[in-house]
């Protein structure tokens, strides 16, 4: 699970900062949610399939290893992520 520690102040959660982050990968990863505070049960296999990886994203990891990241999600979703993976793996 990724830190927390960058959303702490005075080891309290910083609403503020988590939101911010979370709306920045929401647009980023074009996330189909009303806003952040959507449960993310609530959208679509491949809303939650971003949210997912939106989570490990924010750790700019070096490599990320992807295990069949389209599994079980409709083919216009499946499109979208390909595509994100292609982005990242550019970068």
């Amino acid at each position: 699970m990724p830190q927390m520690s960058p959303y702490l102040e005075n080891f309290l959660l910083s609403v503020t900062k988590a939101k911010k982050t979370a709306n920045v990968q929401k647009d980023k990863l074009r996330i189909k949610a009303p806003n952040v505070d959507v449960v993310t049960d609530n959208l679509s296999g491949g809303n939650q399939q971003k949210v997912l990886l939106a989570r490990w994203l924010i750790l700019e990891p070096d490599i990320l290893i992807l295990d069949e990241p389209t599994k079980g999600i409709d083919v216009g979703a499946k499109a979208e992520l390909y595509k994100l993976m292609v982005e990242l793996a550019k970068r």
